[in-house]
């Protein structure tokens, strides 16, 4: 289903009680987060978008929480469930690539040739509806309700973004979901890491003094346009092709009125302007999707020529931080969409899970259709060279029977099944920029582990449960502050008392059978997901892991010996290896909190 404008998309929303109209004045500076963060973890039918109507200072309704939750996220791409998109993409490239293609197959674009050939390329207009109103003379972004995420972001941040550039040395488009800050009415920064194709584009024009690159900042339009900027495409596929096949529809673009691009004609609101490749400013902090400040860091500056929009324009917008938010689903919808993809160059997958935990890049988990011992460690080293795959941090491989999705499945096949001495394949490479943890910017140490059941050429009888733990001594050892889980006991340690690897080897004395997860001594380790969040974001994995081996064994029962996995999953700084510095944690400041319980009866959200 192609919707024609942003507010189509919002009708149905309406008409199926999935959108809450909000006419209490509310401020963009950190109110609107607050509100959005609450709604965000509701449950999914409580979970609804937001569509605010009186934002203070602006004339634009602003938009939030869009695909927020499955049903809406499937919904913005044209299917009624996500895991119709896996379906639709799989028959598609069957009946368009050759049999035996797979075999042979050089890379993803050419699956995406099979969209080119059902005749979904963009098509040109030359009168546009988001051109209705044109602003050319002293252009000004502080019109719209931009707001102020978290309390100690650097400034106003642009967020649900579609940003638009040509490379200067082929003009081929990227289409890329960048956040953008607010210097001032006319000047942003530009914020794409350094393995995205905006900054391939910079890197491509830095040779040309003062080359002035065309750029554009699409805002609104088809729910599946605004999010095609956020799909990992392979280099040089256009995001415009995907947004079309989703649609059903060709995107229909218009010549910007100020720079040699074109925009989607259907968008709510378009900023354009130019870059050049050699001029930076600092950019950030911000509260990001890992639930920390991303640090300051030197970013593109892009300089504002025009600002275009609907005359009845609505301001989409997106916040991030600790999951799950809205972003949790936008990533689901991308995970069900390229599963075909990734069966394409390895067809022993059977399905993948990105959970919320994992913050997309920290945890991928695939089952497999195993066939032979080594088989786990094929597919990690697989997916860790497919494109933007390289930069998972973990890898969780389970057999073709078990439900990914399902979590506590999963936790069962670790518990069951791993010997943390034989089936962890830790190694260092590319991260994604973003993950605090890394002993250096974008390099770091990574995991895989093998939870698929062993044949019996690898292992022949099943592991004995541990003993019981001597609670007291734990206590006595560690504190108060601790508790077991599935094998696995998790501690809050007061690090200025005892260091987490001195912890680590006292209590496996005491108890040889478990698994340590060590964390900050303010951590609630009763709730789980915040403990697995801190611990798959925390930890690189060759600094801050350790195997029960050696001596420690002896200490299992006779004949099952099994090694056992110790993580450091605090916050770090020098004394503890990581010179980099640790990031802030995100935390709404008290003011707000209160003034939202006060306000909220008058939001209307129930």
């Amino acid at each position: 289903m192609a919707y024609k404008r942003l507010d189509e998309f919002i009708i149905r929303l309406e008409q199926s009680n999935e959108i809450i109209r909000i006419q209490t004045p509310v401020s963009a500076e950190l109110e609107i987060t607050e509100i959005t963060d609450r709604v965000s973890k509701l449950p999914h039918n409580k979970n609804k978008a937001l569509l605010f109507e009186n934002v203070e200072g602006s004339k634009f309704p602003l938009a939030v929480n869009l695909f927020g939750n499955p049903r809406r996220a499937a919904w913005a791409l044209g299917v009624d469930d996500l895991d119709e998109l896996n379906q639709r993409l799989g028959k598609l490239i069957d009946l368009k690539l050759p049999k035996g293609m797979s075999a042979i197959i050089g890379r993803a674009g050419e699956a995406f040739s099979a969209l080119r050939s059902v005749g979904l390329g963009p098509s040109r207009v030359k009168k546009a509806p988001v051109q209705e109103v044109v602003i050319t003379e002293n252009p000004d972004v502080n019109i719209l309700p931009i707001l102020k995420c978290w309390p100690n972001d650097g400034g106003k941040y642009i967020t649900m973004t579609s940003v638009i550039t040509r490379d200067p040395a082929t003009s081929i488009r990227n289409v890329g979901m960048y956040r953008v800050q607010v210097y001032d009415g006319q000047t942003l920064g530009l914020h794409w890491q350094r393995h995205k194709g905006g900054k391939e584009h910079q890197e491509s024009g830095k040779d040309v003094q003062r080359q002035q690159i065309p750029v554009a900042i699409v805002l609104g339009g088809d729910p599946a346009e605004m999010w095609c900027g956020s799909a990992p495409l392979p280099p040089n596929v256009d995001e415009y092709l995907l947004a079309g096949w989703l649609r059903g529809k060709p995107v229909e673009f218009v010549k910007c009125v100020s720079q040699d691009l074109e925009v989607p004609a259907d968008a709510e609101i378009i900023i354009e302007g130019w870059f050049d490749p050699n001029e930076h400013r600092t950019e950030g902090p911000f509260g990001d999707h890992t639930g920390f400040y991303t640090p300051p860091d030197l970013f593109p500056v892009m300089h504002v020529t025009a600002i275009t929009h609907r005359a009845d324009a609505i301001y989409p917008t997106t916040i991030v931080g600790k999951p799950p938010m809205e972003d949790v689903w936008m990533g689901k919808a991308t995970e069900r969409l390229f599963l075909p993809l990734m069966k394409l160059f390895m067809g022993e997958i059977v399905d993948v899970n990105m959970p919320p935990e994992g913050v997309f890049h920290n945890l991928v988990i695939v089952s497999i259709k195993k066939r032979f011992p080594g088989h786990a460690q094929k597919v990690m080293y697989g997916l860790w060279g497919l494109g933007l795959m390289m930069l998972t941090k973990g890898f969780i491989i389970v057999d073709a029977e078990v439900d990914v999705q399902d979590l506590n499945a999963v936790a069962k096949e670790v518990i069951n099944n791993v010997d943390w001495r034989r089936d962890v394949t830790i190694v260092d490479g590319a991260v994604d920029q973003l993950d605090h943890s890394a002993i250096q910017d974008s390099y770091g140490g990574k995991i895989g582990l093998d939870a698929t059941r062993s044949t019996k050429a690898e292992f022949l009888t099943p592991f004995p449960p541990p003993a019981p733990i001597p609670t007291d001594e734990v206590t006595a050892l560690v504190g108060k502050n601790w508790r077991e889980t599935h094998g696995t006991i998790l501690v809050a340690l007061d690090k200025t008392q005892q260091a987490p690897k001195t912890a680590m080897h006292a209590l496996w004395k005491i108890c040889p059978g478990y698994n340590i997860v060590i964390l900050d001594h303010n951590v609630d380790v009763n709730n789980l997901s915040d403990v697995a969040w801190r611990t798959l974001g925390n930890a690189d994995w060759r600094r801050d892991t350790e195997i029960s081996v050696g001596a420690i064994d002896h200490y299992a029962p006779a004949g099952s010996q099994r090694g056992h996995i110790g993580i450091d999953a605090t916050s770090k700084n020098a004394a503890d290896g990581h010179p980099r510095g640790w990031p802030e944690e995100l935390f709404m400041s008290p003011e707000i909190v209160e003034r939202v319980n006060q306000k909220w009866k008058s939001y209307g959200i129930k």
